[in-house]
């Protein structure tokens, strides 16, 4: 791992820990500025983006910080002295959070010496017994135990240990303020003047010499050109780079500080914008859209009513078209019914598999117990063994279980298309049988020209936030709450039109044609889905399925218009997370405030959406990726480079690969682009002659054989994540 790298997921967890600091749905974000600041009508925590600073120094400066944000309150200074609160609140709110948090006691040790060493204070070659009051007490409370403070400095100390309100603090600065005012005072008074002897003769017809402190004239006038406008002696700091050394001009021998004025407090806040990583790249926090789901979802009943009209009440220009199209439909209709025939099989295997499986979890789970009722059946075995009396096993009832598809339908998908719907018949007849819910969902965009209904605006548009385009649909092609005729209905409708799409001479419906890949924009949407399945349907655990041959559409997001495109009515941009360049991108979930940085790259946008939507809720996540050898090569390489030989050998031996949690999903299952929809293919013999020879006949069992059990394997492993 990569220093950068090391660092980046360093500044991730903080912000986790200032959120868990602050007990609270605090935002924590980092940014490219000077100086970390805290929002308290947002409830948001601005960080520097830190280059250098260690762990220690890191967990310091966020548990400061986060001090600040749950005990300093919004309000004035009320004309007290700026530097003087800031030294006495830092010192309040940091004894406040080593009360509320004790293990951080060691973080500010450890990380104000570590500090120290640096001389982050600007005074590592100063006399402490010489500056002002106020930087002895911030060193002070700062780690800096063996500072010497006489009775009347240690009062203002002991206050300072014992404020609870900012009321507090505020009263004590002003306090300490006019304590030093008065210091300055005394100097003032006491000026060193040339002693002149009372009694000596004062008339003007004597002249006597008075010798006064030998200092040049021209040392004096420099010395009145450096002190003219300012009480104190400039000290500018010089913040180098990385390895460079913080300058600091020592004050002339005999110099005296300004009592009212902090050194430390300023010489502290210049040091740390050495730690800041100048050539940071812009952090951009976005967020998950609030998604209105009934303007994306077509209904199924507005589906099956579509394509009943466009299949069986589309008027014709003349019978002879008529009559070839009826044709092509009782042709498609015909293929259908063969189909849901010869799956049978494979579905009943499916659901045994299932009730052994779900059962066999119940038995492991299942909780023996004595009833404290006496046995009259073990009485005869008192003597030898105190386990006489009955007892009761108790067997868990097992989760209800919910099946939420999300089903590939953009261009690419058009050669596999009825292969990748049956696969999915499968599945919806396996949970009509287990009698579970289930719904199935097509995304799809592009085709909004078709129809103006289509045209949405389930989405309240902000800066930042991730972007679904208006042409953007969720088709509900089957539910289980349909009834069986209308589910039956809406099976035989949605097959013709993927038969019409595999290059049959039977027009399709254009509305519901194949379009983009927005996969990312449907699992937006999944959270609300499973939301509602488990409101009406009382489900448990769901399982999310994601079935494509490729990757998502890039993910995209808002920014303001600018001014130059002020022609359009839009205030809003969409830009491509891949195509911004010189950005890192993080995505937050409002609800959870979890946060995770995002790869833009267009390779990647189906791992990182799956994989932050796995964090945010409890659904098991399966996907299906229909594709070739090679391209399921060329994804295991980018990857799981490390797993590629296993991955390999697993498909050639069963036509079928799977990787657990290194792809977004739980599991990710690779399948042939080709021949998956059957249970098994059917024992067919290429026979040269007449009669088969036993060469023939074997290689025909075998292909048979192979088919059924590569399919069983691919089922198996599918209902082990499912129960």
């Amino acid at each position: 791992m990569s220093i950068k790298r090391r660092h980046m997921v360093n500044q991730e967890v903080k912000g986790t820990l200032a959120r868990l600091l602050a007990t609270e749905n605090l935002t924590v974000e980092h940014r490219r500025v000077t100086t970390a600041f805290f929002d308290v009508e947002k409830r948001l925590l601005c960080l520097p983006i830190w280059k250098t600073a260690s762990e220690t120094v890191y967990d310091l400066l966020v548990g400061h910080e986060v001090g600040h944000a749950l005990y300093t309150p919004q309000e004035g200074l009320q004309d007290a002295p700026k530097a003087f609160v800031n030294v006495l609140e830092d010192a309040r709110i940091e004894r406040m959070m080593k009360v509320t948090y004790p293990g951080l006691r060691k973080t500010f040790f450890d990380g104000y010496k570590e500090l120290w060493d640096q001389d982050f204070f600007g005074v590592g070659e100063e006399d402490l017994t010489k500056i002002p009051l106020i930087d002895r007490i911030n060193l002070y409370y700062k780690g800096k135990a063996n500072i010497e403070f006489n009775e009347k400095e240690q009062e203002f100390v002991d206050r300072a240990a014992l404020t609870k309100t900012f009321k507090d603090v505020l009263d004590l600065a002003n306090d300490l303020y006019e304590y030093a005012e008065g210091l300055e005072d005394e100097k003032n008074d006491d000026i060193d003047l040339p002693n002149i002897d009372a009694e000596a003769d004062t008339s003007a017809d004597k002249e006597e010499e008075v010798e006064i402190d030998p200092v040049s004239q021209e040392e004096q006038q420099e010395t009145e050109e450096e002190t003219e406008g300012d009480s104190a002696p400039p000290r500018q700091m010089s913040i180098g780079g990385e390895g460079e050394e913080i300058q600091k001009p020592s004050p002339a021998a005999g110099t005296e500080y300004d009592e009212t004025e902090s050194i430390t407090e300023g010489a502290f806040k210049d040091a740390l914008e050495s730690l800041i990583d100048d050539s940071a790249k812009e952090w951009v926090y976005l967020t998950l859209p609030k998604v209105n789901v009934k303007e994306i979802v077509v209904s199924a009943e507005k589906v099956q009513e579509d394509l009943k009209y466009h299949y069986f009440g589309y008027p014709t220009s003349s019978r002879e078209e008529l009559e070839e199209f009826e044709k092509s439909r009782e042709y498609g209709f015909n293929h259908y019914l063969k189909f849901k025939k010869d799956t049978q099989k494979t579905v009943n295997y499916l659901v045994k598999q299932f009730e052994m499986k779900k059962s066999a979890d119940q038995y492991k789970r299942a909780a023996t117990s004595k009833t404290g009722v006496i046995d009259t059946n073990a009485l005869h075995k008192y003597k030898l063994t105190e386990d006489i009396f009955k007892k009761i096993t108790t067997v868990p009832d097992g989760k209800n279980h919910g099946l939420v598809m999300f089903l590939d339908w953009s261009g690419s998908m058009n050669q596999v298309l009825l292969d990748t719907l049956k696969q999915t018949y499968n599945l919806i007849w396996f949970c009509k049988k287990a009698n579970i819910p289930f719904r199935v969902l097509a995304f799809q965009n592009g085709h909004y020209r078709y129809s103006d209904s289509y045209s949405h605006k389930a989405v309240d548009p902000k800066v930042n936030q991730l972007h679904i385009g208006s042409d953007v649909r969720l088709l509900e092609f089957f539910s289980s709450r349909q009834n069986p005729r209308s589910l039956e209905e809406s099976l035989r409708l949605v097959y013709l039109q993927a038969f019409a799409m595999n290059s049959w001479s039977m027009r399709i419906h254009q509305e519901y044609n194949l379009g983009g890949t927005p996969l990312a924009e449907a699992i937006y949407c999944a959270r609300d889905i499973v939301d509602d399945m488990k409101r009406v349907e009382k489900v448990q655990k769901v399982n999310v399925v994601c079935l494509t041959d490729g990757e998502s559409n890039p993910m995209q997001y808002l920014l303001e218009r600018n001014a130059e495109y002020s022609y359009n009515d839009d205030s809003f941009l969409p830009r491509q997370l891949c195509h911004s360049h010189g950005k890192v991108f993080f995505l937050r979930d409002p609800k959870t405030g979890f946060t995770k940085k995002i790869n833009p790259s267009p390779y990647n946008t189906t791992k990182e959406i799956v994989e932050f939507f796995r964090k945010i809720t409890s659904y098991n996540w399966i996907g299906i990726r229909l594709c070739s050898k090679s391209e399921a090569n060329r994804v295991f390489r980018y990857f799981v480079d490390e797993e590629y030989s296993v991955l390999d050998k697993q498909w050639k031996k069963e036509r079928f690969a799977s990787v657990k949690d290194k792809m977004g999903f739980t599991e990710a299952f690779f399948m042939p682009d080709q021949g998956i929809g059957e249970g098994t293919t059917d024992l067919e013999v290429k026979q040269k002659s007449e009669v088969a020879t036993k060469a023939e006949l074997q290689r025909a069992f075998k292909k048979h054989m192979g088919s059924k059990m590569s399919n069983k394997t691919i089922l198996n492993k599918f209902i082990e994540q499912i129960a």
